[in-house]
Protein backbone atom coordinates (compact mmCIF):
# COMPACT_ATOMS: atom_id res chain seq x y z
CA UNK A 1 0.00 0.00 0.00
CA UNK A 2 1.50 3.76 -0.68
CA UNK A 3 2.19 6.18 2.01
CA UNK A 4 -0.01 8.63 0.52
CA UNK A 5 1.90 11.86 2.71
CA UNK A 6 5.18 10.09 1.78
CA UNK A 7 4.31 9.97 -1.93
CA UNK A 8 3.35 13.74 -2.24
CA UNK A 9 6.48 14.14 -0.22
CA UNK A 10 8.51 12.54 -2.77
CA UNK A 11 6.48 14.19 -5.81
CA UNK A 12 7.01 17.43 -4.18
CA UNK A 13 11.13 16.77 -4.14
CA UNK A 14 10.95 15.75 -7.14
CA UNK A 15 9.73 19.10 -8.88
CA UNK A 16 11.90 21.20 -6.85
CA UNK A 17 14.89 18.51 -8.41
CA UNK A 18 13.35 19.16 -11.93
CA UNK A 19 13.40 22.55 -11.51
CA UNK A 20 16.85 22.90 -10.20
CA UNK A 21 18.43 20.81 -12.78
CA UNK A 22 16.53 23.41 -15.42
CA UNK A 23 17.93 26.62 -13.40
CA UNK A 24 21.51 26.40 -13.06
CA UNK A 25 22.07 22.96 -11.01
CA UNK A 26 22.26 20.28 -13.88
CA UNK A 27 23.39 17.44 -11.35
CA UNK A 28 20.83 17.98 -8.50
CA UNK A 29 18.87 15.15 -7.80
CA UNK A 30 16.68 13.62 -4.90
CA UNK A 31 18.92 12.58 -2.41
CA UNK A 32 18.08 8.77 -0.93
CA UNK A 33 17.39 8.63 2.87
CA UNK A 34 20.18 9.11 5.13
CA UNK A 35 18.61 7.99 8.70
CA UNK A 36 19.10 10.32 11.32
CA UNK A 37 21.67 11.90 10.46
CA UNK A 38 19.69 13.71 7.36
CA UNK A 39 21.58 15.76 4.82
CA UNK A 40 18.18 17.50 2.85
CA UNK A 41 16.16 16.20 0.11
CA UNK A 42 18.93 17.76 -2.35
CA UNK A 43 22.13 16.41 -3.60
CA UNK A 44 24.22 17.34 -6.54
CA UNK A 45 24.05 21.24 -5.30
CA UNK A 46 27.43 21.66 -3.57
CA UNK A 47 27.28 24.37 -0.25
CA UNK A 48 23.54 24.00 -0.26
CA UNK A 49 20.90 21.72 1.67
CA UNK A 50 17.31 21.86 0.27
CA UNK A 51 14.69 20.96 2.49
CA UNK A 52 11.03 20.34 0.35
CA UNK A 53 7.49 19.95 1.91
CA UNK A 54 4.15 19.11 0.66
CA UNK A 55 2.57 21.83 2.88
CA UNK A 56 -0.98 21.13 2.00
CA UNK A 57 -1.93 20.00 5.64
CA UNK A 58 -0.34 23.85 6.99
CA UNK A 59 2.89 25.35 7.04
CA UNK A 60 4.97 24.67 10.36
CA UNK A 61 8.03 27.28 9.79
CA UNK A 62 9.36 26.85 12.83
CA UNK A 63 9.25 23.16 12.85
CA UNK A 64 10.89 23.00 9.06
CA UNK A 65 13.12 25.86 9.72
CA UNK A 66 14.69 23.68 12.63
CA UNK A 67 14.94 20.78 10.15
CA UNK A 68 16.94 22.64 7.48
CA UNK A 69 19.50 24.15 9.86
CA UNK A 70 20.03 20.92 11.44
CA UNK A 71 20.54 19.11 8.18
CA UNK A 72 22.63 22.05 7.03
CA UNK A 73 24.84 21.48 10.10
CA UNK A 74 25.21 17.40 9.64
CA UNK A 75 25.91 17.85 5.76
CA UNK A 76 28.41 20.89 7.06
CA UNK A 77 27.10 23.10 4.36
CA UNK A 78 27.13 26.46 3.45
CA UNK A 79 23.38 27.41 3.11
CA UNK A 80 20.13 25.61 4.22
CA UNK A 81 16.95 26.55 2.38
CA UNK A 82 13.52 25.23 2.62
CA UNK A 83 10.92 25.00 0.27
CA UNK A 84 7.51 24.62 0.46
CA UNK A 85 4.61 23.91 -1.83
CA UNK A 86 1.67 26.08 -0.72
CA UNK A 87 -1.72 24.63 -0.50
CA UNK A 88 -3.66 24.46 -3.92
CA UNK A 89 -0.58 26.00 -6.03
CA UNK A 90 0.35 22.86 -8.55
CA UNK A 91 3.52 21.85 -10.50
CA UNK A 92 2.81 24.62 -12.98
CA UNK A 93 3.53 27.30 -10.64
CA UNK A 94 6.51 26.01 -8.87
CA UNK A 95 8.49 28.77 -9.21
CA UNK A 96 5.80 30.74 -6.83
CA UNK A 97 6.27 27.87 -4.35
CA UNK A 98 7.93 29.71 -1.10
CA UNK A 99 11.38 29.65 0.22
CA UNK A 100 12.60 30.19 3.84
CA UNK A 101 15.92 31.01 5.40
CA UNK A 102 16.53 31.55 8.72
CA UNK A 103 17.49 35.15 8.77
CA UNK A 104 21.50 34.75 10.06
CA UNK A 105 22.09 32.03 7.21
CA UNK A 106 20.70 34.03 4.51
CA UNK A 107 22.83 37.63 5.46
CA UNK A 108 25.38 35.54 5.21
CA UNK A 109 24.40 34.52 1.34
CA UNK A 110 23.65 38.06 0.23
CA UNK A 111 26.99 39.14 2.22
CA UNK A 112 28.45 36.50 -1.33
CA UNK A 113 26.27 38.93 -4.02
CA UNK A 114 28.51 41.18 -5.70
CA UNK A 115 25.63 44.13 -5.84
CA UNK A 116 22.69 44.72 -4.08
CA UNK A 117 20.27 42.53 -6.08
CA UNK A 118 17.65 42.90 -3.12
CA UNK A 119 14.81 44.31 -0.89
CA UNK A 120 12.98 43.88 2.39
CA UNK A 121 9.67 44.43 2.80
CA UNK A 122 7.78 44.84 6.00
CA UNK A 123 5.54 42.42 7.41
CA UNK A 124 2.58 44.69 7.98
CA UNK A 125 -0.67 42.80 7.96
CA UNK A 126 1.02 38.91 7.04
CA UNK A 127 -1.22 36.64 8.41
CA UNK A 128 1.29 34.50 11.43
CA UNK A 129 -0.85 31.51 11.32
CA UNK A 130 -0.97 30.67 7.99
CA UNK A 131 1.07 31.64 4.88
CA UNK A 132 -1.15 31.73 1.58
CA UNK A 133 0.07 32.05 -1.76
CA UNK A 134 -2.70 35.34 -2.39
CA UNK A 135 -1.30 36.96 0.60
CA UNK A 136 2.20 37.06 0.23
CA UNK A 137 1.18 38.27 -3.00
CA UNK A 138 -0.36 40.87 -1.97
CA UNK A 139 2.25 41.87 0.88
CA UNK A 140 5.68 41.28 -0.91
CA UNK A 141 5.87 42.73 -4.90
CA UNK A 142 8.54 42.43 -6.97
CA UNK A 143 10.18 45.41 -7.71
CA UNK A 144 11.96 45.12 -11.39
CA UNK A 145 14.32 42.60 -12.81
CA UNK A 146 17.49 43.06 -10.27
CA UNK A 147 15.21 43.25 -6.80
CA UNK A 148 13.79 39.86 -4.72
CA UNK A 149 11.33 40.57 -2.95
CA UNK A 150 11.74 39.07 0.77
CA UNK A 151 9.37 39.35 3.47
CA UNK A 152 10.63 39.34 7.14
CA UNK A 153 8.57 36.86 9.52
CA UNK A 154 8.94 37.45 13.00
CA UNK A 155 8.64 33.82 14.60
CA UNK A 156 6.95 33.97 18.13
CA UNK A 157 9.42 35.02 21.17
CA UNK A 158 12.17 36.09 18.82
CA UNK A 159 11.06 39.49 18.81
CA UNK A 160 14.58 40.69 19.83
CA UNK A 161 16.61 38.30 18.06
CA UNK A 162 16.24 39.41 14.29
CA UNK A 163 18.76 36.52 13.39
CA UNK A 164 16.23 33.90 14.20
CA UNK A 165 13.34 35.64 12.29
CA UNK A 166 12.74 34.13 8.73
CA UNK A 167 13.10 35.26 5.01
CA UNK A 168 10.49 33.92 3.09
CA UNK A 169 10.65 34.50 -0.95
CA UNK A 170 9.41 32.64 -4.01
CA UNK A 171 11.31 29.65 -4.99
CA UNK A 172 12.47 31.23 -8.06
CA UNK A 173 14.07 34.00 -6.36
CA UNK A 174 15.87 32.06 -4.22
CA UNK A 175 17.13 30.12 -7.24
CA UNK A 176 18.14 33.44 -8.62
CA UNK A 177 20.28 34.65 -5.59
CA UNK A 178 22.51 31.27 -5.04
CA UNK A 179 23.34 31.39 -8.37
CA UNK A 180 24.35 35.24 -7.69
CA UNK A 181 26.23 34.33 -4.95
CA UNK A 182 28.14 31.80 -6.76
CA UNK A 183 26.49 28.61 -6.09
CA UNK A 184 25.59 26.51 -9.42
CA UNK A 185 25.90 28.19 -13.11
CA UNK A 186 26.37 31.62 -13.35
CA UNK A 187 23.49 33.72 -14.20
CA UNK A 188 23.43 34.96 -17.17
CA UNK A 189 20.93 38.33 -18.63
CA UNK A 190 17.75 36.88 -18.77
CA UNK A 191 17.91 34.47 -15.42
CA UNK A 192 17.18 37.46 -12.95
CA UNK A 193 14.74 39.02 -15.77
CA UNK A 194 11.88 36.20 -16.53
CA UNK A 195 10.25 35.51 -13.44
CA UNK A 196 8.28 32.86 -15.45
CA UNK A 197 8.02 29.06 -14.46
CA UNK A 198 10.10 26.85 -16.66
CA UNK A 199 8.77 23.37 -17.85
Amino acid sequence: MVNRPRGKGTSAESLVVKYLASNGFPWAERRSLKGAQDWGDVTGTPGLVWEVKYANGGIRMGEWIGETCDERENARADHGILVMKPEKMNAARIAHWFAAMIAWDFEALIKKIPAPLWCVTDDAGFNQNKLRADLIAETVKLEGSAHFAVLNRRPPGAQDMPQLWYRVMYFKDVVTLVRAAGYGSPLSTGDAADGEDRP
